[in-house]
């Protein structure tokens, strides 16, 4: 079996292996001989349409009948329903202070919490689908036989079956997908920070993350940063806990060489890289920068960005005043492994 066959085995197993309604068990798929992502657009569509419908219960479009069925509703339950959704409803009619039915509240309370059931079990199975698609962007011959942590596993469904934008059920994805491929790659503490991150500061993480190489931001890429703009996001990405070097002492990072004949080495940032050489393989070269660290890592190891091209050329240009030869490129990562191939030379 391939390693592409075995991540979705244990993706599969993780969420639905014990009992748990939701997806279609990729073995069955496979010996079916379906096309599975015919059989997961099926699926999408499914989740889509009882999304919609349940929005409907909400607005009162639809109504459920004695047998358990859903109609459309009636213009009189509109109305009924518009009447008893606010504060229209009121000890008298000048009186701001709703008139409380307890048997109704708790009808509504009971209708409610089903629903919310619902919508997070529908949230799982789209964040699954997403999670299958991730393969194309991890290594798959290198799925551990180590099944993902049952406690890691409750505290991931309990964050990731809250999220309603699909950028944000996105990254619950990639957090699962990293997960199966080896347990122990996300932290609690990551969950923690999805579940609790305002967009605003995941939109500032997307942005940072365009600047970040293998561990690290480049601190002094000429003229490129302005104090008003990066400065502030560098602080804030330290203060919480993705960075360090902002404030206090200065970091380094130790460039060493891929070879033993002469010194070259490779800078890659997203889906660029910045290829080095000159000097002596045995050269201690610094360069100053702003370090990840292993909470930043993981955190942004979830984002899907290019680099920024022109703070490549930034970084570039710095080094080559550093005496190095520069060549910049794209850089494709696959199956943890990399390929450069060079675009210009600086």
């Amino acid at each position: 079996m391939s390693g592409f066959d075995d991540y979705i085995d244990k993706l599969w197993h993780a969420l639905y292996g014990k009992g748990v309604r939701g997806l279609s068990d990729p073995r069955e798929i496979r010996r079916r001989n379906m096309d599975r992502r015919t059989v997961r657009a099926r699926e999408l569509r499914e989740i889509a349409r009882v999304q919609h419908e349940i929005q409907a219960l909400i607005d009162g479009r639809l109504r459920m009948n004695k047998d358990g069925k859903l109609r459309e509703a009636a213009d009189d339950e509109l109305m009924e329903g518009i009447k008893l959704s606010s504060v229209i409803v009121s000890a008298g009619f000048d009186d701001p202070v709703e008139s409380l039915d307890t048997a109704k509240l708790l009808r509504w309370a009971d209708r409610d919490s089903a629903m919310r059931s619902v919508r997070r079990d529908l949230a799982i199975r789209h964040i699954a689908i997403l999670a299958e698609e991730e393969c194309r962007n991890l290594p798959l011959d290198k799925v551990s036989s180590v099944q993902v942590d049952p406690d890691w596993l409750v505290r991931w469904r309990d964050g990731a079956q809250d999220a309603v934008s699909v950028p944000l059920k996105r990254y619950w994805a990639r957090l699962l997908a990293g997960e199966v491929l080896k347990p122990s790659t996300y932290s609690v503490r990551t969950m923690e920070f999805l579940r609790t991150i305002s967009r605003a500061d995941m939109e500032m993480i997307n942005i940072c993350a365009r600047l970040c190489f293998d561990g690290f931001i480049y601190r002094n890429p000429g003229s490129y940063f302005s104090p008003g703009l990066h400065l502030p996001m560098f602080e804030q990405l330290e203060e919480l806990g993705l960075l360090r070097g902002v404030y206090g002492r200065p970091e380094s990072w130790t460039l060493i060489s891929s070879t033993s004949e002469g010194f070259s080495a490779i800078l890659a940032c997203a889906n660029k890289a910045i290829f080095v050489e000159g000097g002596s393989a045995e050269d201690d070269f610094r360069l100053p920068v702003y370090r990840l660290t292993r909470f930043g890592r993981e955190v942004f190891s979830l984002c899907r960005v290019d680099a920024d091209m022109a703070y490549m050329l930034a970084v570039a240009s710095e080094l080559k005043k550093q005496g190095f030869t520069v060549r910049l490129g794209d850089w494709v990562a696959e199956a943890g492994q990399g390929l450069f191939a060079e675009r210009m030379s600086v």
